[in-house]
């Protein structure tokens, strides 16, 4: 589909046919309703306000998520220091 909507626009440009942001977007409606897709006509149910939390949120887990795992590779490259320092000592 992208593929169909970039020769459209090499069209266009090469026809130096004046394009606005309307003839923009209907024309991927048609391009879209052509290959069976359904527009989406509706608002989401989603407010920025739902998006903005749910996303801190989850930013939140993984920056947890990431402590929990630098923490048990730093515990890796411990181990493995003092495996280093007993062999040598030997």
């Amino acid at each position: 589909m992208v593929e169909q909507y970039l020769a459209f626009a090499e069209t266009m440009a090469l026809q130096r046919t004046p394009m606005y942001m309307k003839d923009w977007i209907n024309r991927l409606d048609s391009i879209l309703q052509l290959n069976g897709r359904e527009l989406l006509t509706l608002a989401g149910k989603i407010n920025h306000e739902i998006v903005l939390k749910k996303s801190g949120d989850e930013f939140g887990r993984y920056q947890l998520s990431q402590k929990a795992l630098e923490k048990v590779q730093s515990m890796k490259e411990l181990e493995q220091d003092i495996l280093k320092l007993k062999r040598t000592k030997k």
